[in-house]
Parts: C-alpha cells; sequence; structure tokens
C-alpha cells in the first residue's frame, strides 16, 4: 500500500459499531443489507474529520447530542474510543461524554516515525490540541492531519430538479470537488482547462455508459459570467441540452467519473452505496475505474447492490452484518471460499447466505 493510507482502524462505542478491528486495502467494498450500519461506518470518517477541524462540539450538536453518538447512549457506553494506523503513523483518541451534553478528550495520543520514533500525547483537552510538532518541527499536518482533513463521503443520490448538481454555481467554485456534485459544471470547467487529458479520459468514460452523449459545454453564464450551469451536446445535434436532460443514472456516472478521474485525487475515496440508479454495464464500468483509480489512491464505498459485488474480487469485499444489535465486519479470503467461488459469483454467495450478512 502506498505512504498515507489508512491501513487498520478499531473502533469502539460509535453509533451501531460496539466493537471493530478492521484492515484495509486499496480497494474496500462494504456490501451488507438495508440497516445494518454500513452508512455509520462510513460516516465515522466525517467524526474523525470533525475532530481534527476542531468542530466536535458543533458535530455533536448536529447530530442530536452525545446518545446519538456513542452505542445505545451513555447510559450503555460511557466512552468512545479509535485508532487509525496510517503505517508507520498512527492516531488515537478516547473521548467520554459530560453532563452537558458534549465530549471532551481522555486522550489523545500521536505516533509518528521520522526515522526515530516519535510520540505525543495530549490528555485531558476539549478540543482537539492536532497540530502537534516534534523537538524538530515536523508537524502532524505533514502526516496524519493531511490525510484525515481529505476525507469526505461523497454521496450523489439527490437527481431531483432542485439537486445541486443540476444548479448554477460558481465558476471560480473548483478547488475541490463537492460532496454532493454541488461543484459539478465548475469543477468540469476547471479541469477542462488546466488539465485536457483528465477531461478526456471523464468524457470518454462518460460515452462507455452514455453513447448519445457527445460532449460538455462549458461556459460561463451569458447573463452571469460569474456563474455556470451544466449544459451537454448530443452526438449528431447542435442542440444543447442541460443536467435535467439526463437521467438520474446517467447524472450520477458523471458525477461519479469526475471525482474518480479527477487529476489531484484526495487520499481516500469515500462512497456512500454508488451504485444507486446505475444500469449494470454502467456498475462494471465504474467498478473498472475502480480498479485503475485504486493505483493512486485508496477506495472505501458501502453498497447493498449484489450485482456491484460481483464485479470485485473477493479479497475487495468486507462484510458487515448485524449481530445482537451490533454492526460487525469481516473481510473476505479467498481461501476460505474458494468451493463456493468455483460455483458461484459473490453476488450470488451472498443471496444465498453463504458469506454472511443475510440480505
Amino acid at each position: 500500500m502506498k505512504l498515507g493510507n489508512l491501513n487498520y482502524l478499531k473502533i469502539e462505542g460509535y453509533k451501531s459499531i460496539k466493537s471493530l478491528e478492521i484492515e484495509f486495502s486499496n480497494i474496500n467494498i462494504i456490501l451488507g443489507a438495508n440497516g445494518v450500519g454500513k452508512s455509520n461506518f462510513i460516516n465515522f470518517f466525517n467524526f474523525v474529520r470533525k475532530i481534527v477541524d476542531k468542530e466536535l462540539e458543533f458535530y455533536t450538536a448536529q447530530s442530536g447530542g452525545v446518545n446519538k453518538i456513542l452505542h445505545f447512549g451513555k447510559k450503555i457506553t460511557n466512552q468512545l474510543n479509535f485508532d487509525l494506523v496510517f503505517h508507520p503513523n498512527r492516531y488515537k483518541v478516547s473521548l467520554v461524554p459530560t453532563d452537558d451534553d458534549k465530549f471532551i478528550f481522555l486522550d489523545e495520543s500521536t505516533h509518528i516515525d521520522l526515522s526515530s520514533k516519535v510520540y505525543l500525547e495530549n490528555r485531558g483537552n476539549r478540543e482537539s490540541n492536532l497540530p502537534l510538532y516534534d523537538a524538530k518541527g515536523y508537524g502532524v499536518n505533514q502526516y496524519i492531519l493531511h490525510a484525515i482533513k481529505d476525507w469526505k463521503v461523497y454521496h450523489f443520490h439527490d437527481t431531483s430538479k432542485n439537486a445541486p448538481m443540476k444548479q448554477l454555481c460558481r465558476v471560480d467554485d473548483y478547488y475541490s470537488f463537492d460532496v454532493n456534485g454541488g461543484n459539478l459544471p465548475a469543477f468540469l470547467y476547471f479541469i477542462k482547462q488546466k488539465h485536457p487529458s483528465s477531461y478526456k479520459k471523464i468524457v470518454r468514460t462518460i460515452q462507455k455508459i452514455a453513447p448519445f452523449f457527445h460532449d460538455f459545454i462549458l461556459e460561463p453564464d451569458i447573463a452571469n459570467n460569474e456563474m455556470i450551469k451544466l449544459r451537454w451536446k448530443h452526438k449528431g445535434n447542435d442542440f444543447y441540452f442541460d443536467a435535467n436532460d439526463l437521467s438520474d443514472g446517467t447524472i450520477r456516472f458523471i458525477a461519479l467519473t469526475t471525482l474518480l478521474l479527477q487529476p489531484n485525487l484526495p487520499k481516500i475515496i469515500l462512497l456512500d452505496e454508488p451504485e444507486l440508479g446505475l444500469h449494470p454495464f454502467a456498475l462494471n464500468v465504474l467498478a473498472s475505474v475502480f480498479r485503475v483509480v485504486s493505483q493512486k489512491t485508496q477506495i472505501i464505498a458501502s453498497t447493498q447492490s449484489a450485482t456491484f459485488a460481483d464485479y470485485f474480487d473477493i479479497e475487495d469485499i468486507i462484510i458487515a452484518d448485524s449481530v445482537d444489535n451490533a454492526t460487525e465486519f469481516k473481510r473476505l479470503k479467498s481461501q476460505e471460499y474458494k468451493e463456493w467461488l468455483d460455483e458461484y459469483s459473490i453476488g450470488e454467495m451472498w443471496q444465498k447466505n453463504l458469506i454472511g450478512a443475510n440480505p
């Protein structure tokens, strides 16, 4: 795995997750039925980012208080712990609830390997003290903090007429891709202007699942040149169309392709049910893009689609299940299912309850 990738995660006491330990690879597909806690797991990464952004108090209030974050509330769970390993670096946190419905830090520790081992600790802090610095002036932000601040959970579920990706956005809103695709036209406009080879890859990939699609029409709005809206051209027709003329599946695929084939990829791409609304052939293309992109960045995605799971290797799959009212995870290993793999696909094995987490 590449430097900066997340190698290992341990969580205790977060939402439906009572306790888990899991190792990560380049592609990590969390497969499970509705309601087993896949989204809680994916959203945990948002939780950690709020901590390093010093927004824990706001996040807690927005979530409905500590009882909504702790596993079955503070009467059952009196401490939330997690341990993240970006080999050879590490970030560990222990949080405890207060009487005024907030969290305080019981422990916060960071291990940074700079040839010689450095171990930095803070205890009893109301807010995270990151970034920390060692005696040589090296900061956590060069290692762990930089990776965590890159974490966003992307979901392009909203394809209604008022969906953010179908609206006007500022032309200069291109610094990073919005989690809901709200700056899609500006982001594509920037890529076309500054990274034409990446833009061509995006267009060619979209054409694989939408052969009628010729190209985007990316120009600032005539009435207000500070704004831009997604428009496109149909093959063999000079008439321009806008995002509302695309099917739900096509515009979701456009957003996913733009995210995955952008020139400057985030450290980890986190996706919540990217398969929604996509045709099986589009899922095949998407899985192929996953495999290519995973050579440059790490992908963690939740899904409840047996069809989507079929396009991956069994070692890419992590089964999510609910056992005794707690979410449990299990990474699949090919040697344990060799007999079944000769007869069934991964999706069929899941549907037949041969690998757990009966859909």
